[in-house]
This record gives C-alpha cells, structure tokens and sequence, in this order.
C-alpha cells in the first residue's frame, strides 16, 4: 500500500484498491496553484507505483471541484517567480499522465468546475457528477485561453462543443455535460454510483487497463508538438503586462475587464 505523504493542497485517502485525491485549498475555491501541481504530480506517480491500487478517485469540495488557475497568485505576482511555461508544462503533464496511467482515473464531480478543472475532468476515464455541477471555460474573459485544456477537451467531446464552451464562456449544467459526454454518469446519489463502478473496476488488470489507454491514445494521437503549442501559448499570454493587468483588477476590485476602460 501507498506510504502516506503530508500535502498541504491535498487530502490523500487510501480504502483497499482506492486512491482517492481531494482537491483542498477551499481559502482559494480550489484553484490551481504551484504547489498543488507538484503534489498531484506526485500523488498521480505514488499511484502509479502501487500495485495494490487500481482506481483513483479524484474529488473537490462539496460545492467546488476546482476553479482553475489562482488568480490570487498571479494577481501578486507569483508568477514571476515561477516561469508560467514551466508550470503550464507541469499541468499538462498531470492530465498526460491522466491518460496514460495504468489505473482507472474516475473524477466525483460536485459543484462548480471551471477553466483548468475542467482540463482534470476531461482528462479522465470516468467522470461521475451530482445534480449540482456546472461546467464553464471561462479563460478568454480576461484574454486568455484554454490552450492545455482544449486537447483533451476535443478528444472527449468534439470539436465543436470544446469550441463553444472556449468561446461562449458560458457555464453549463450537469445535464448538458451529459448530454455533451463530458460527464458520464450523474446521480442525487453519487456516493452509491460510485461504489457501483469501484466493485467492478477495482477488478480489471492494471496491465489491460495500460493496454487500452496506449491503443485508445495511438487511435487519437496528442503528440509532442501538441503539448509545446498548449504550454507555448498560455504561458506567452500569462506573461502579457495587459493580461496580467486584467486578473489584478479583478482579484483586487471585482472588476471584469469589459467594465471599464482601463
């Protein structure tokens, strides 16, 4: 079994077969920061190694699965000490490895999921949802884009529907995630829902579940210069004085950038 290791953006649990991964900055509304991408790197790779497990369960809080990047951080200007291509390469390696472990990735999904959570649900094999979830791209409000998540995005959805959620920022509902194949499954009781996949995916051999996302994966190639395109471009606009000016006026004054002229 896993050695239990401390985080500080993670609670780790481990039952039998199970993994599960809960996401925990609820200071931050679970976004995305540095240190919670070198924990889930390392959560994933401990998983990764041990034979006894053979689902990972990847969860929020109980109104919020994740909101993405940390505003807060960039806003302070964390980033500067940081290199956002090295941390936008880091995201994208977790939802790369997402897809090419040999354990089953399920996502439990309650709550608000947006621009980078929505990469971690797209990037897994089974996303179970309650009936509060609601899903939104919301990057290109502030002149961002969805560039590591959009990939993974396609492969799930399609084109099209990847591109209106980029394009539209608008938020959707549990059941036109469902409907869009985004989120498999969503139930009031979601805890019961999933028990039932658990009892049957902790069955399945890690080595044909390898199997199958490397064949799954050459039937629908992200290549190298796929990853270089996403990080190339997010981390280029992170790095914009003007964009960077939009995030500050929203973290510190509330302010959406077609509310002023500034």
């Amino acid at each position: 079994m896993g050695i239990a290791m401390e985080y500080q953006t993670l609670k780790i649990n481990y039952q039998s077969a199970v993994q599960r991964i809960q996401f925990y900055r609820p200071e931050a509304n679970n976004s995305i920061n540095y240190q919670l991408t070198q924990e889930l790197l390392s959560a994933f790779q401990a998983a990764e190694q041990d034979e006894q497990i053979k689902v990972v369960v990847l969860e929020g809080l109980p109104d919020v699965f994740c909101t993405g990047l940390d505003f807060q951080g960039v806003s302070a200007g964390n980033m500067e000490e940081i290199d956002p291509k090295v941390g936008a390469n880091d995201y994208y390696n977790i939802l790369k490895q997402m897809s090419q472990s040999n354990k089953v990735i399920v996502s439990l999904v309650r709550g608000k999921v947006q621009a980078g959570g929505v990469g971690f649900v797209a990037a897994s094999d089974l996303v179970l949802a309650d009936e509060t979830a609601t899903f939104v791209l919301s990057e290109l409000l502030f002149g961002l884009l969805p560039a590591c998540v959009l990939p993974f995005l396609i492969r799930r959805v399609g084109f099209q529907k990847a591109y209106r959620l980029a394009l539209t920022t608008q938020s959707i509902s549990v059941t036109d995630a469902y409907n869009w194949g985004l989120v498999d499954e969503y139930s009031t009781d979601i805890t019961k829902v999933l028990r039932q996949h658990i009892r049957r995916l902790q069955c399945l051999p890690s080595s044909g579940v390898k199997q199958l996302k490397d064949y799954v994966n050459q039937l629908w190639i992200i290549q190298q210069e796929t990853q270089d395109l996403a990080v190339n471009t997010i981390s280029k606009l992170l790095a914009d004085p003007h964009i960077q000016a939009k995030v500050r006026l929203y973290v510190e004054e509330g302010v959406f950038p077609w509310q002023t002229k500034r």
